[in-house]
C-alpha cells in the first residue's frame, strides 16, 4: 500500500504534467547546490520549473496521465533524475538546458517529451536548434507584413508617376 507522502508526490506530478506536459529529464548527479539553483533561476526565466523527482512515483504519474507515448520508463528513469517542466516554448528551455550541460558537464539532457511524443537525448537536441516563440512570431509578423509593404510601395510608385507626368503636362503647356 503506497504511503501517504508518496500518493501526494504522485499528486503533484500528476498536476505539473497536466499543466505542463511537455519536459525534458535531466540526469544531474556530481552538481551541487550552487549549480542547480543557478539552473533553476535560469530555466525560471525561460518560463520553466525544475523538480527532483522520484523516478518510480514519477513513472506511475506519467502513466496515468497519459501525457508521454512510447516513453521508455526502464532505460530512462535510472539514478538521480530531475525534470524541466516546459510551457509553451520547449526549444527555449531545451536551449537553456543545452548551454548549461555545455558548462557543466554533470548535467545530461536524457530524455524529453513534446506534444505527447518521446524525443531521446538526440531528439531534445533537434529540438534546442529550433527558433524559439518569439523568433517564430517575429519571423510571421515580417512575411505577413512583406505583401502589404510591396503594395503601399508599388502604389506610391504608381501615385508618383502620375504626379510626374502631370507636371511635365503642365510644364510643355505653360
Amino acid at each position: 500500500m503506497p504511503s501517504a507522502e508518496k500518493t501526494g508526490l504522485k499528486e503533484e506530478y500528476a498536476a505539473m504534467l497536466k499543466s505542463r506536459p511537455n519536459f525534458i529529464v535531466t540526469h544531474y548527479q556530481g552538481l551541487d547546490v550552487v549549480q542547480i539553483s543557478a539552473l533553476r533561476k535560469k530555466l525560471r526565466d525561460a518560463g520553466a520549473s525544475y523538480t527532483v523527482v522520484k523516478n518510480n512515483v514519477f513513472s506511475i504519474a506519467l502513466k496515468e496521465s497519459g501525457a508521454a507515448k512510447d516513453f521508455p520508463y526502464d532505460s530512462t528513469l535510472k539514478g538521480p533524475n530531475a525534470i524541466a517542466f516546459a510551457g509553451s516554448d520547449v526549444p527555449a528551455v531545451a536551449k537553456v538546458l543545452r548551454d548549461f550541460s555545455k558548462d557543466n558537464e554533470k548535467l545530461k539532457i536524457t530524455a524529453g517529451v513534446m506534444e505527447a511524443t518521446y524525443f531521446d537525448a538526440k531528439g531534445v537536441a533537434a529540438i534546442a536548434d529550433l527558433p524559439s516563440r518569439e523568433q517564430i512570431l517575429a519571423q510571421l509578423a515580417a512575411m505577413l507584413n512583406s505583401p502589404a509593404t510591396k503594395i503601399a510601395g508599388t502604389l506610391n510608385n504608381v501615385i508618383a508617376s502620375l504626379a510626374r507626368g502631370i507636371k511635365s503636362v503642365a510644364e510643355k503647356n505653360g
